[in-house]
């Protein structure tokens, strides 16, 4: 894959900006701001709250943190939509992104602007478990985040998470913003920047901290939601599993291809989460069955067939080598 614009750049010449979407975010957003502001860096930026929620929290948050800038959208808008909103109201020339439920590591700007001086346009960084007490905040963490745990290997990647990423301007100005989805947006805003040459690179040590959803109710709902936001991906691209697309029949081996896959990357990075995985299993079997079903329903809500091919729901999918 050709890597474009790979070039030491000096950090110093270029402005920085923190975007975080927001919806009710309540006390949390005091929380990740606190960690935003506390950053160990000599690199000067600017924070930027971006908010749909009926009532906006700019009192609050100004209240507190007068040097932040709270844009509200008058609309519910999903976390993509907030997170184009602010990369495009923002000055950086280097534009990070962050979510309310998360907590930065004080040196997680710095790790993020090192690979940026070494010539990455797009960074992502490794998550840990906000809920490691709890069952199903754990389970959660499991299935969503894997591949990002502290101890995998730094390198290039196929892609990262938009709650620990950093996007140079000139990305956006190639590729454009992200796509307005509730989930996966990141997916694919990874896979239009691949295939535009643009390589990312997975930090461990850009570390967030991130609070996983505690109920049983809410983690299972938002596996569904995740399958949802993964269908429509592989019906834009070509990333791997898009072949599901057309041979839906293939979906109840997807758990145990996920199984095998999660273990294996515990195996290699983690053998305290690989004990973990294995201790509760009947708990992520059934997030991974959650998926699926939402990859299954999401064309169904949205008018399409899992089973349609080519004509519109086909067009447009991008390529790369």
């Amino acid at each position: 894959m050709k890597r474009a614009g790979m070039e030491t750049i000096d950090i110093a010449k270029k402005n920085i900006s923190v975007v975080i979407p927001s919806y009710k975010p309540g006390s949390d957003i005091l929380t990740c701001l606190e960690s935003v502001l506390n950053q160990k860096t000599d690199y000067p930026f600017d924070v930027t709250v971006v908010d749909s929620s009926p009532a906006s929290p700019a009192e609050m948050i100004q209240a507190r943190f007068p040097e932040v800038t709270v844009v509200h959208l008058q609309q519910r808008t999903y976390p993509g939509k907030a997170r184009s909103a602010g990369a495009a109201a923002v000055k950086g020339d280097i534009v990070c992104f962050t979510d309310v439920d998360c907590v930065l590591d004080p040196y997680w700007l710095e790790q993020h602007l090192e690979e940026h001086r070494r010539g990455y346009k797009i960074v992502g960084g490794s998550v840990v478990n906000g809920t490691p007490d709890s069952l199903f905040g754990t389970a959660e963490y499991i299935t969503e985040f894997r591949e990002l745990n502290p101890g995998v290997k730094a390198g290039t990647v196929k892609g990262v998470a938009s709650c620990n990423l950093s996007v140079a301007r000139e990305v956006f100005d190639t590729v454009g913003y992200f796509p307005d989805f509730m989930k996966a947006e990141d997916t694919m805003f990874c896979e239009y920047a691949r295939s535009k040459g643009f390589a990312i690179f997975f930090n461990p040590d850009a570390k967030i901290t991130h609070m996983n959803r505690t109920s049983f109710k809410a983690y299972v709902r938002n596996q569904v939601y995740l399958g949802e936001g993964e269908v429509e991906v592989r019906r834009r691209t070509n990333i791997y599993g898009s072949f599901l697309i057309d041979y839906p029949f293939l979906l109840p081996l997807v758990p145990i291809y996920r199984t095998v896959m999660t273990f294996r990357c515990f195996l290699f990075s983690d053998r305290t989460l690989l004990l973990k995985t294995a201790a509760m299993y009947p708990l992520i079997l059934l997030g991974f069955v959650a998926h699926v079903w939402g990859f299954i329903r999401g064309p169904y809500k949205a008018g399409l067939s899992t089973e349609k091919k080519q004509s519109g729901n086909r067009q447009g999918r991008i390529d790369h080598d």
